[in-house]
């Protein structure tokens, strides 16, 4: 990681400061002046791979409370900087800061309007950075970082006004809600600061002054509660600050020593003599805030810089995520290897149980080529092989609704023979060619039951009845049929009828097939 550099500018000079792990240490001071640049630009390209934050804390700083409508995007944007071009005649370093919105019957947005109205004063640091080609990562002001001191020290979410002595001078900042509202930067001489009364003296009149001023601008109202009052007094001089600390009703006071403060928010070690700029720059390097006042004309370095740190974190995490993958792999490839060598042994185990159990086995009467084509004849004829079932359950349907005829004997063959006339003219009288279809066959030989052997047209009627039936079912076909007599026009009445016996009824046979299915 590039190393943190940052650059503390007043209206007398710029102090270079790096800051590491909550440690801050000057490293150069460059008066104003030509020769004071000169010497800041040799500096700067020395070190020009580090992060430069520059922290402004100058007299020259507005801020201007409006209400804009309530748009975002691009709209919101250009509206700003309406606003600001309107308001400032140099927005070079300006920036706004969102207090929240009002949802009334119109939404309105709070804003802070903030610039530095002197831009000159701070050029020649940023230009020298900029020519060279130093990552910028933005220009802060003392305000902006008072709310995130209030922060540290509890006192986010009330309104409070803190007062801190740097070496720029006495700074004054009113937070509410954890967004800076009014920021000023009091002057001190040499001599105000070298003497502690003198200091205690500046704190009450300043704070005093800043009062009267958020009370004139109506930032504060006038019958409103205590406000919450931090004065940070200098090391060791405590005590006479806060002894003559103004006496204003609506002031909660509270007096902090600067060592106490430092070490609560973390900043471990600080030049000697350093007064609260020390604070804001820890934290300007450990929390940067969000607002700045640089443009993109300035943060062109930084935003490479911010491109390359993204391309090699974004390597660094494909890296990683390929690193895993292949360790995931290796490690599915060594169990799958103990997986294999388990099964190896296993199997060999398996293999030395079957020659144990097969060398006790009775010698084969044949090979096992022998039994393997004995099998598949035995599945080819079990395959082929037929059962009168379904035909049967035809002829036994039909012989049930015909009660009076009583079987004598049944004949069923499978691929049996057709008769004479079956053979010319398969069943259906459609004669077949080229075909060699396949039938199963029923003889059926019955009697007619309750009937004289004499009445051979009642006999005839139900042997016919019977038949019609039979070829009613489903596949069924009536290939012959055979009764106890002949009767037509052309042939002479004959039977074994004329010895009819008392309970001697006549027989007569019935053949019927069914096609198979190939």
């Amino acid at each position: 990681m590039p190393a943190k550099r940052l650059i503390y500018a007043t209206a007398a000079r710029a102090t270079a400061y790096v800051w590491s792990r909550g440690h801050l240490a000057v490293e150069a001071s460059f008066p104003a002046g030509e020769e004071g640049t000169a010497a800041f630009a040799s500096y700067v390209g020395a070190v020009s791979s580090s992060l430069f934050y520059v922290l402004a804390d100058v007299v020259e700083e507005d801020f201007h409370q409006e209400n804009i409508p309530y748009i975002r995007g691009k709209d919101r944007r250009a509206l700003l900087d309406r606003k600001l071009a309107q308001r400032y005649r140099d927005t070079s370093l300006s920036t706004s800061i969102s207090l929240g919105v009002d949802r009334g019957q119109r939404a309105e947005e709070r804003v802070v309007l903030s610039s530095f109205t002197n831009t000159q004063q701070l050029h020649p640091w940023l230009l020298a950075l900029r020519d060279a080609d130093a990552a910028i990562v933005g220009v802060y002001s003392a305000a902006l970082i008072a709310p995130l001191l209030t922060n540290m020290l509890g006192l986010k979410k009330v309104p409070c006004l803190m007062v801190a002595l740097s070496q720029a001078g006495l700074r004054q900042s009113y937070v509410e809600r954890g967004q800076i509202r009014f920021s000023r930067l009091g002057p001190l001489e040499a001599a105000e600061i070298a003497s502690p009364e003198r200091t205690a003296e500046a704190f009450e009149r300043e704070t005093t002054r800043v009062h009267q001023y958020l009370m004139a601008m109506r930032v504060l109202p006038r019958e409103g509660g205590t406000i919450d009052t931090v004065l940070i007094a200098p090391p060791g001089q405590a005590e006479a600050v806060r002894d003559a600390a103004p006496s204003i009703a609506q002031l909660r006071l509270q007096v902090l020593d600067l060592d106490n403060v430092r070490r609560k928010i973390g900043l471990r070690s600080a030049p000697a003599g350093a007064g609260a700029e020390a604070l804001y720059l820890h934290l300007l390097a450990s929390r940067p805030p969000r607002q700045q006042y640089a443009k993109e004309n300035l943060r062109g370095a930084y935003r490479v810089h911010q491109w390359r740190v993204g391309l090699v974190a974004g390597g660094a995490a494909v890296l990683a995520a390929c690193l895993l993958f292949a360790g995931l792999q290796a490690w599915e490839m060594l169990q799958l290897r103990d997986s294999i060598a388990q099964n190896r042994q296993l199997a060999a185990s398996a293999e030395q149980s079957y020659s144990r159990v097969t060398a006790q086995f009775p010698a084969m009467p044949t090979s096992t080529d022998n039994l393997r084509a004995a099998m598949d004849q035995y599945r080819l004829l079990a395959a082929q092989t037929r059962n009168p079932r379904d035909l049967l359950a035809e002829v036994s349907q039909v012989l049930s609704e015909s009660p009076r005829i009583e079987v004598e004997r049944l004949k069923w063959e499978f691929d049996g023979k057709l008769p004479d006339v079956a053979k010319e003219a398969g069943p259906g009288g459609t004669v077949q060619q080229g075909e060699k279809p396949r039938y199963e066959i029923v003889e059926l030989t019955a009697r007619v039951q309750a009937t004289r052997a004499s009445d051979y047209r009642g006999i005839q009627l139900l042997v016919n009845q019977f038949v019609d039936e039979l070829q009613k079912r489903p596949g069924v076909e009536v290939l012959a049929r055979k009764l106890p007599f002949e009767l037509n026009s052309g042939t002479q009445l004959s039977g074994d009828i004329g010895t009819e016996r008392a309970s001697a009824v006549p027989e007569f046979t019935v053949t019927v097939a069914r096609k198979i299915a190939p």
